[in-house]
């Protein structure tokens, strides 16, 4: 006689807990404030929308730094009101940043908890709370971090698997031997997507938080990793890049939700990326087809495929939130660190202080903080609004991205305009003195940042005169290569810094130009 055998859903005691976390930054590269509003409605409005309708008992993460959210308040004041709806009801957690978007490993420990405090007056201000999570941008890392975030009053910070697992003590051990002898590099790249080691399922240093950080109190702060092993797929799942299906994403993930025998229930996060991917393409068909011209269109087939997403992960376990992850599951004690300098995505933070940009920013940048530091600015309230302004100019995007023989890219006009005019705030607001002796040189900054592309273009345009030598369009891009590399205005000038008009009417002329000779290469996907 056969027994009567347990449901198998009852049988499996054990259901992996998922955590969805939507990264929105307005200061976004290449993402000028005349879109705002579309990308606030077609990506944020339609998720959070999406999550409410859909899937009410279903909880997610919503992250936004303080612009993000002043921007929203003044653009799209409902949709404002539908994100604190939804915090209100428990399904979303709101996930805190700092203000515009800095790389806090890239400044002093200061600087950063100024960027994080006025973030922290816009969510009292327009949320009503202050965050217990912590986005860290890029997941940059520096040793005094931690203590930035802990001191601005969160708990809970996510952090990066890869960077961790490509990461020494402080004695110089790997943390994870295995990990680091296929994946470790000191060769800085932008991306390190190369996986090496095949992890197993069930890793818990992606199901459980690190309660001990180095230069911490034991529980002072709790870690959550993310792993681009599966959020990079998530990423690419929504943007339809072939070979990324809703089949293989949840095979994906059931692989990652497996846990030892006798192992308490974990969680795991299932996308931590930019928000802006579903709703729109961001800056996909740039970095994968080539497109400069079609970055932050709508896709209307997002909304489906998160649908699709949440439907199948709810059929393999339940969700919950970050810091419900970070304060109700089991600790890992074993001490937490990372290498100075890393980042997500095997990068290193300081890529993002070595772009062009960058460099000729920050003796600017510098200088107004020894004015600061020099303690003549009495009245509080100026002094304030002087760190907002030298903060803000920190925007990672606004110098980004970097400009190399193999991806010649230029920095968008408009986000060096938002860092340019912030530190020139500053710069007023302490006395207006000190520029004529910055070490900077604009013509040198101008040259690396626009004669590659150029270089590009005016080959493509030589080549199309050789079949054809009245072709009016490579004539006339070759014209306006030139204009937007005679650089002789600049260097007479002896101006040390570089006013973002001038930039702008260069890089316009160089756009004309690539569009009249059908584009070059500027990304290659991997």
């Amino acid at each position: 006689m056969m027994q009567n055998k347990k449901p198998i859903e009852k049988r499996n005691k054990k259901k992996m807990k998922y955590i969805l976390i939507f990264h929105a930054n307005l200061n976004y590269a290449y993402l000028p404030e005349d879109k705002y509003e579309f990308v606030i409605r077609k990506s944020y409005e339609m998720t959070i929308k999406t999550m409410a309708r859909y899937f009410p008992e279903t909880k997610y993460v919503f992250e936004a730094s303080g612009f993000t959210i002043e921007q929203i308040a003044e653009k799209t004041p409902d949709v404002l009101y539908a994100l604190k709806q939804a915090i209100a009801s428990g399904q979303c957690e709101f996930m805190g940043s700092p203000y515009a978007h800095p790389m806090l490993p890239n400044f002093p420990e200061e600087d950063g908890k100024w960027s994080i405090s006025f973030s922290n007056e816009v969510y009292k201000k327009y949320l009503g709370i202050q965050p217990e999570s912590f986005w860290n941008p890029e997941c940059g890392w520096r040793s005094y971090v931690p203590r930035q975030i802990a001191e601005s009053g969160y708990n809970y910070l996510i952090g990066d698997f890869e960077a961790y697992s490509r990461s020494v003590d402080k004695n110089g051990n790997p943390l994870r031997p295995e990990i680091y002898e296929k994946e470790h590099t000191d060769e800085p790249s932008f991306y390190n997507f190369g996986f090496q080691y095949d992890l197993p399922g069930d890793e818990k240093a992606i199901h459980f938080p690190f309660n001990t950080i180095e230069g911490l109190e034991k529980d002072e702060l709790r870690v959550f990793l993310r792993t681009d092993r599966i959020a990079q797929f998530g990423v690419r799942y929504f943007m339809g890049m072939q070979g990324y299906s809703l089949e293989k994403y949840l095979d994906l993930i059931k692989k990652y939700s497996a846990q030892k025998e006798g192992e308490q229930e974990g969680a795991l996060i299932i996308f931590a990326d930019d928000a802006e991917y579903i709703g729109t393409n961001g800056w996909f068909k740039l970095k994968y087809e080539n497109k400069p011209e079609e970055v932050f269109q709508a896709t209307p087939e997002s909304k489906q495929k998160l649908i699709e997403l949440v439907e199948g992960c709810g059929k393999l376990g339940g969700f919950t939130t970050f810091g419900e992850g970070c304060k109700n599951l089991p600790a890992i004690e074993e001490p937490l660190t990372f290498d100075d300098d890393s980042a997500w995505h095997g990068a290193r933070a300081s890529t993002w202080a070595n772009t062009p940009m960058a460099r000729l920013l920050r003796p600017w940048q510098d200088l107004v903080r020894k004015e600061i530091q020099k303690g003549k600015i009495k009245d509080g309230k100026t002094l304030k609004k002087v760190w907002y302004h030298l903060t803000n100019s920190y925007n990672s995007d606004g110098q980004w991205p970097p400009t190399l023989p193999e991806s010649p890219h230029l920095v968008h006009p408009f986000n060096y305009n938002y860092c340019f005019s912030n530190l020139e705030k500053a710069w007023f607001m302490v006395g207006c003195s000190g520029l004529d002796n910055l070490n900077t040189n604009p013509t040198q900054t101008l040259k690396e940042i626009l004669l590659p592309q150029s270089g590009l273009i005016k080959q493509k345009a030589l080549g199309m005169l050789e079949t054809d030598r009245k072709n009016e369009k490579a004539q006339n891009a070759l014209e306006l290569i030139a204009e937007a590399t005679d650089f002789s205005s600049v260097e007479n000038s002896g101006l040390k810094v570089l006013s973002p008009l001038e930039y702008e009417k260069r890089v316009n002329k160089i756009v004309s130009a690539r569009r009249l000779v059908g584009g070059v290469q500027i990304e290659k996907g991997q």
